[in-house]
């Protein structure tokens, strides 16, 4: 018998994902092995929306994955969790399984598939199949949920000329065939940028709790080359740009649940830097400025810190550059506070105390 690490997707709908685990777990049982799901056990205990207990519940799954004989990636989609999970496998030596929807759930009734045909004019012409995701024939259990996935395929497309066009099909009656077309090529193509950076109109903007303490603002861009909005989510560490509202569901699509399938883009501000974001950097510096100046707001006293190369123009252009030259070659972020101020370092060499003030002009 064979201890099996059971990894499937939970964030989302966690009551789906929840059964679909506890069924994952009895097609191991029923293989003849025992199974470990951490996803099952620790928020039984542990509070996932607490920073602290959510990292000992990783660490727990960690310890226990490398005491496992094989790890089993269970479904359709390999989500953000389970590839973390699959990586640390694979430098752990530890054999993979990939184990299918249809495998643990038996066959779908109704099939629904998407058919991918390429461009006639395009790199790939002449190309047409079932969609697959990472070598996995993309069903559907409802027309619905199909038609969804193809409008956020549509959504993620960043140019005017789409790789492929898709149809929802019946898998089991209107196309019989093996052919395939694979995601991963399609939106290489589809996700190459075909905008001017700087040409969007500021559509909506939102900054709030999203749970767990955790404050972020989102601005809506539209991009009328496009023909598209994108929602831009940034906090003092990171942002991610979306194809859909995931963060406040002001679209009503749902769309926190396929976080992945939205995602355009996402970066640390520790790791990344500004010249590395193009074409989104325009958007990204408007969405930092009225984030800085709501959470400044909203937690008077407390500063925003941020790496100075990522410090919008409205504030930068009101610094003094010998402070932001220290700043940067110290290694040190900068430190605004309300009213759109940066607070001076007490070690800064120039005796400087305060802060300089940064107010844009109205």
């Amino acid at each position: 018998m064979k201890l099996i690490y059971v990894a499937s997707p939970y964030a989302g709908d966690i009551e789906k994902n929840t059964e679909f685990a506890k069924k994952a777990c009895r097609h191991v049982m029923n293989e003849g092995h025992a199974f470990f799901a951490p996803h099952l056990l620790y928020p039984q205990l542990l509070n996932d929306a607490n920073p602290d207990e959510r990292q000992a519940g990783l660490d727990m799954g960690i310890a226990v994955l490398g005491k496992c004989d094989e790890l089993w990636a269970c479904g359709d989609r390999i989500s953000s969790g389970m590839q973390a999970e699959i990586d640390l496998a694979k430098q752990l030596g530890i054999p993979i399984c990939y184990v299918s929807e249809e495998q643990i759930l038996g066959p779908l009734d109704p099939v629904y598939a998407i058919w991918a045909k390429a461009r006639e004019d395009g790199p790939l012409a002449g190309q047409l199949g079932f969609l697959c995701e990472n070598r996995r024939l993309l069903l559907f259990s409802s027309q619905s949920e199909t038609e969804v996935r193809i409008k956020d395929l549509r959504n993620l497309c960043l140019n005017t000329s789409p790789a492929a066009v898709y149809q929802c099909v019946d898998y089991s009656v209107e196309y019989a065939s093996d052919r395939r077309m694979h995601l991963e090529t399609l939106q290489e193509l589809d996700m190459i940028p075909a905008f001017t950076p700087d040409k969007f109109e500021v559509k909506s903007q939102a900054y709030g709790n999203t749970g767990g303490g955790c404050m972020v603002g989102t601005v809506q861009f539209y991009l009328p080359e496009l023909d598209k909005s994108v929602w831009v989510n940034c906090n003092d560490e990171c942002v991610t740009i979306t194809s859909a509202d995931y963060m406040w569901n002001e679209d009503h699509s749902e769309s926190w649940e396929r976080y992945d399938d939205v995602l355009l883009y996402q970066a640390g501000f520790d790791d990344a830097l500004p010249d590395d974001v193009e074409p989104w950097l325009p958007m990204i510096k408007k969405a930092l400025e009225y984030t800085i100046d709501q959470e400044t707001r909203y937690f008077q006293g407390r500063a925003f810190s941020l790496p100075t190369a990522w410090l919008p123009e409205s504030i930068r252009e009101n610094a003094d550059p010998e402070y932001l030259a220290w700043l940067q070659a110290e290694g040190k972020e900068a430190q605004v506070v309300y009213g759109s101020n940066i607070e001076m370092e007490k070690d800064y060499p120039q005796n400087g105390q305060g802060t300089f003030d940064m107010t844009v002009p109205s």
